[in-house]
């Protein structure tokens, strides 16, 4: 019951974002299942699109806060890009732009490993990492694989 009461706790706003985001990711995380990572670039949008900073922060970081709180409520441990497709469509619904990013970094063995994450602008939404590690995906990058 504590996560119950702890949701209890909330101000509707975040109560509804908690919901929205659990619901989102979701979804995302089913469709992700369903497009090849080939695929990811044209079916998931513009990524490596930088935005400035356009938008409430206390609005970018409910969102955050939301995201987090869904993946501690999620079964099956969600990966970073259901997380930054759901925190995505959550600020678009509220007007803010975003940026999202599919990186590639390739281990030791040539093997690929891709990481995603979402920014406003500077301001990180889903996936902190080094993204100075990662070669950023574009829409007219070859295949990756």
């Amino acid at each position: 019951m504590p996560k119950l009461r702890t949701f209890l706790a909330l101000d509707s706003a975040d109560k509804i974002a908690s919901l929205e985001a659990i619901v989102l990711v979701l979804y995302a995380k089913a469709l992700i299942a369903s497009v090849p990572p080939r695929r990811w670039r044209s079916r998931f949008g513009a990524v490596a699109n930088k935005t400035g900073l356009a938008g409430d922060i206390a609005t970018i970081r409910r969102v955050r806060l939301a995201m987090q709180r869904a993946l501690n409520n999620v079964p099956g441990a969600p990966n970073c890009l259901p997380q930054a497709l759901a925190a995505r469509w959550m600020l678009q619904r509220r007007g803010i732009a975003s940026s999202l990013f599919i990186g590639i970094q390739r281990d030791d063995a040539g093997i690929a490993r891709f990481h995603a994450w979402l920014k406003v602008g500077d301001e990180w939404v889903t996936g902190l990492c080094d993204e100075s590690v990662y070669t950023i995906l574009t829409p007219g990058d070859a295949d990756p694989a």
